[in-house]
């Protein structure tokens, strides 16, 4: 899986996420770091106070974001400037709300 970490390249998450709560929010910025390839992920417990702490992000590979989260790798050829909510029924994830375009979205229509 080396070889997918390094295709992949870092992935900035909340602790919240890394330890188990659920992604709520994701967005794909530019990078000014070459490692990394501008996803953020944040979970539905980060308020604000916690995400203005950077001691709260780690960084993972692609292996990991996989064993959290497999729709990320799903989604990410998204373009730069994806932000996204992430929709929950009962606590399984079902779906993707595109809050640029302000509607309910497919992975398809985010690779788009």
């Amino acid at each position: 899986m080396d070889n997918r970490n390094d295709a992949y390249g870092g992935f900035m998450i909340s602790k919240n996420v890394l330890n188990g709560v659920p992604i709520r929010y994701s967005f794909r910025e530019p990078s000014t770091i070459p490692q990394l390839n501008g996803w953020n992920i944040f979970s539905e417990l980060d308020d604000d106070e916690y995400v203005n702490n950077p001691d709260n992000f780690v960084i993972v590979n692609a292996e990991t974001i996989y064993s959290l989260a497999p729709q990320m790798l799903e989604i990410f050829e998204a373009p730069y400037g994806t932000d996204l909510f992430w929709v929950y029924e009962e606590n399984v994830h079902i779906g993707f709300y595109d809050l640029v375009a302000d509607k309910t979205t497919s992975i398809e229509q985010i690779l788009a």
